[in-house]
């Protein structure tokens, strides 16, 4: 059966699945970054400005000490708060006493600090001190980390900084060296310090907790922000992901549709005939691995142009989709059914044991294709012609198989249709026969091997001769006389049947005014016409120029049609038959009854006269259906102002029913077989009357 396969676009999904992922943890991890690089920077920047407030108080301190030695200390009365420095007694100014008997005291710079510190401790948090490796205070004596700072001082270090825990609350902690001034010897000259040594260090506690509320607020910002960020860039992406899956999704059913074009046939969904032959190359060579049997089937449907020609195309399509199905189901999974265009099947059956499988499918083909098509209300019958070639007996090659098939299939329609027929090597002889008459045709039609034969057309109530049918015929050097049953079917397959036409034309018009000259004038010449003809581009306007070049032909000369023309109403029939009796052409429906279309075509298409089909003559006084069909056809077009033609009348017998049925023409071998143009004209001369007929 027919799949479509797989197409290979599993590789571009799942590279975009990887670059999905890819895309996915690069921008998370870019975020990421750029979230580690704020909440660091932030980090740094709270600590910055933290230091910087310890800074700013070690400056102030140092402002202040600097100043106070510079004054040798400060003068403050005594008080609780203010008692006597116990680690002043050295000095003999350390107490005075003001005129006014008010009790003074020095306090030095360091102690003047520390209690300044402690307030602004109780004030802002901020907590300041003093400490030395020698401190006059024990209680400005260091711990482990200012003692480390202190000997780092000593080795040429300027600060340093920690972040750490004071009653359980975060401080960053800053400690920067003080050095010996002048000012200084006067209380820490006992100590043995010089001027420019490093004396000790003042330290500054900045509380962090404001910090972390303020930075932890950023941070949530800085969170939130590129959260947005990441997340519009996550947009972004699956957009964009998306609008690729789109366009690989497009770009396979682009695929898939080129792919379908090319290798499917768009009416039925069967393979083409490129995919059937790919697959027919496979199946043989599976074939000849496994030394298997392969029959290859070729259907074409009987007689489906006269489908196309009496009900539409559009009916003709509903046809052929159907019957692919039914194809579909005769046959097994494994087997092919393909279209190969037209009316044209095929059918590969690979891995056969015996030749008579191929004859069952054959068989069950048959009678599935010829149960009724009910489509659009509608029902229609058909049959097939089936060739079967078998491989490997009846050829190795594809193209060969192929080719044989078609000749076994046209056998089969030789031998009536509805029917199956294997190839033979005799077919091949037969078929280059049929080859070689096409070639001749055309041969035939250039080099003028064609003659007009003229069959006498009288009114059947005085017998007049009132005009005749012009008849193609092929006198061939090599074959002789050609009959129309042989090559007319041959010309209407190769396209040949259109110039042919213009041929006949072209004589008809030229005996006929042959005959005017002679003083023989004919009211009717009838020129048969095929669908092919008329449906071919640009024919009304050739019709009409070649009107205007033989004057002599209107009103005279009539068209003879079948009704396959007034079916495919999509061409227009009707306004370009209207538009050719505008012009003088009469119309006649030839072969009227034997076709799809019913009399209500009549009233509906311009039309003259009517030709009964003889086949319906050819019984018309034995048989009582015949005659009533007659007489139907005639009452029914004289009502509608009608013209009646009968074909093939023979006896005495048939031409009385006529009479007595109102019939207004008739032709036949009883009046005259088709005549050469020499043999007709004699005919006009001698004027044969219907009394003579009938005597």
């Amino acid at each position: 059966m027919n799949r479509i396969p797989f197409l290979k676009t599993h590789d571009d999904v799942r590279r975009l699945q990887l670059q999905l992922w890819a895309s996915i943890i690069a921008w998370t991890f870019l975020v990421l970054v750029l979230l580690f690089w704020a909440v660091r920077n932030e980090d740094a920047d709270m600590l910055e400005l933290a230091r910087q407030e310890a800074v700013d108080n070690f400056n102030k301190d140092q402002a202040f000490r600097n100043w106070g030695t510079k004054h040798g200390g400060v003068y403050v009365p005594v008080s609780d708060h203010t008692q006597p420095s116990p680690y002043l007694s050295h000095i003999p100014e350390r107490d005075l006493v003001t005129p006014s008997g008010r009790q003074l005291t020095l306090m030095n710079p360091a102690f003047m600090l520390r209690q300044m510190m402690d307030d602004y401790n109780e004030l802002y948090g901020v907590k300041g001190r003093i400490t030395s490796l020698k401190p006059l205070n024990p209680a400005n004596a260091p711990d482990e980390w200012e003692r480390e700072a202190l000997m780092a001082f000593d080795a040429g270090e300027t600060e340093r900084f920690e972040i750490t825990e004071i009653n359980g609350q975060p401080y960053l902690r800053l400690i920067r060296p003080m050095r010996m001034q002048a000012g200084c010897l006067k209380c820490h000259l006992q100590q043995g310090y010089m001027v420019g040594e490093v004396r000790g260090g003042v330290g500054v506690s900045v509380p962090l907790a404001n910090y972390y509320k303020v930075t932890g607020e950023r941070k949530q910002i800085f969170l939130l922000v590129l959260s947005f960020i990441w997340s519009v860039g996550m947009v972004g992406i699956f957009s964009l992901t998306n609008h690729s899956r789109q366009r690989i999704d497009e770009r396979k059913r682009y695929e898939t549709e080129i792919w379908r074009q090319a290798n499917f046939d768009t009416l039925t969904g069967l393979s083409n005939r490129s995919l059937f032959m790919d697959r027919l190359d496979r199946a043989l060579a599976y074939a000849r691995r496994h030394d298997y049997k392969l029959a290859l089937l070729f259907i074409d449907l009987d007689r489906f142009k006269d489908v196309n020609d009496t009900l539409g195309h559009a009916h003709g399509d509903l046809l052929l989709q159907e019957a692919a199905k039914r194809l579909q189901d005769c046959v097994r999974e494994m087997d092919t059914v393909s279209r190969l265009g037209g009316d044209e099947f095929t059918v590969i059956l690979p891995e056969m044991i015996e030749n008579t499988s191929a004859a069952t499918v054959a068989g069950t083909i048959l009678t599935s294709l010829s149960r009724p098509y009910k489509l659009d209300g509608q029902e229609t019958k058909l049959s097939a012609s089936i060739g079967i070639t078998i491989y490997p007996q009846d050829g190795e090659d594809p193209g060969m198989l192929l080719q044989n098939a078609d000749t076994a299939m046209y056998r089969a329609k030789a031998d009536g249709r509805n029917t199956f027929r294997y190839f033979t090597w005799e077919m091949n002889r037969e078929a280059g026969g049929r080859a070689a008459l096409e070639a001749d045709l055309r041969h035939a039609l250039k080099w003028g091997e064609f003659e007009l034969y003229y069959q006498p057309i009288l009114n059947t109530l005085d017998g007049r001769l009132i005009g005749a049918e012009a008849l193609i015929r092929w006198i061939s050097p090599k074959r002789g006389l050609v009959g129309p049953d042989e090559f007319i079917p041959l010309a209407e397959e190769s396209g040949l049947i259109v110039p042919m036409g213009d041929w006949v034309m072209r004589r008809a018009a030229a005996d006929l005014a042959g005959w005017d000259e002679m003083g023989l004038v004919m009211e009717q010449l009838s020129v048969n016409l095929s669908t092919l003809q008329f449906q071919a581009k640009g024919f009304t306007r050739k019709i009409l120029e070649f009107l205007d070049s033989q004057p002599h032909l209107r009103s005279r000369l009539f068209f003879e049609i079948t009704e396959s023309v007034f079916i495919d109403e999509g061409t227009e029939p009707g306004a370009r038959l209207a538009k050719l009796r505008k012009e003088g052409i009469g119309i006649d429906i030839d072969d009227f009854g034997t076709g799809y279309s019913s009399l209500g075509y009549l009233k509906r298409f311009p039309v003259d006269k009517i030709k009964i089909d003889r086949s319906f003559i050819r019984d018309v006084t034995i048989d009582p259906e015949d005659a009533s069909l007659c007489e139907a056809i005639i009452a029914m077009a004289h009502h509608l102002k009608l013209g009646v033609v009968a074909e093939g009348v023979e006896t005495h017998q048939q031409l009385r029913f006529l009479q007595r049925r109102g019939c207004d023409y008739a032709q036949g071998y009883l009046f005259g077989r088709p005549m050469p143009v020499e043999q007709f004209t004699e005919y006009m001369k001698e004027n044969l009357s219907f009394d003579k007929v009938v005597n």
